[in-house]
C-alpha cells in the first residue's frame, strides 16, 4: 500500500514528487552554473593568453615603424666589387655570395663601379 501512495504522489505532485523535482532541479542548476564557469575560465585563460603573448612577443614592434640604418661604402679608384666584399664580408662567408647579394641590393646590372658612387652594403 505505501508503494501504491508513493507512485499516487508522484502523478498527483504530492510531497514525494516536490522532494525529488527539488533534487533534479538543483542539480540541473549546479551542472549550469559549472558550465558557466568553465565557459568563463576558458574565455578568460584566452585572454590573459593572448594579452601576454602579445606583449612578450612583439619586442620589435616599434622597430618596424622606423626604417634601419644601412651601412654603405664609398667607392674610391681602385675598388672593385670582390675587394669591397672580402673587406666587408664576415669572416668565413663566401665572397662570390657577398658580391651577388651587393650587385642585388644595389641593382647593379654587371660588376662595373664608378669611384664616388655609393654601395649600400648587405
Amino acid at each position: 500500500m505505501y508503494q501504491n501512495s508513493q507512485m499516487l504522489a508522484q502523478y498527483n505532485h504530492g510531497p514525494a514528487a516536490v522532494s525529488i523535482d527539488t533534487a533534479y532541479k538543483a542539480k540541473k542548476n549546479r551542472t549550469y552554473v559549472r558550465v558557466v564557469v568553465f565557459i568563463i575560465s576558458v574565455i578568460l585563460l584566452l585572454f590573459v593568453g593572448s594579452t601576454v603573448s602579445a606583449w612578450v612577443g612583439n619586442g620589435n614592434a616599434h622597430a618596424k615603424g622606423v626604417a634601419p640604418v644601412q651601412a654603405y661604402v664609398v667607392v674610391h679608384q681602385g675598388d672593385t666589387l670582390w675587394s669591397i666584399a672580402s673587406s666587408h664580408a664576415a669572416k668565413g662567408q663566401d665572397l662570390r655570395a657577398y658580391v651577388f647579394q651587393l650587385r642585388k641590393l644595389n641593382n647593379l646590372k654587371n660588376v662595373t663601379i664608378y669611384e664616388g658612387q655609393k654601395l649600400l652594403l648587405p
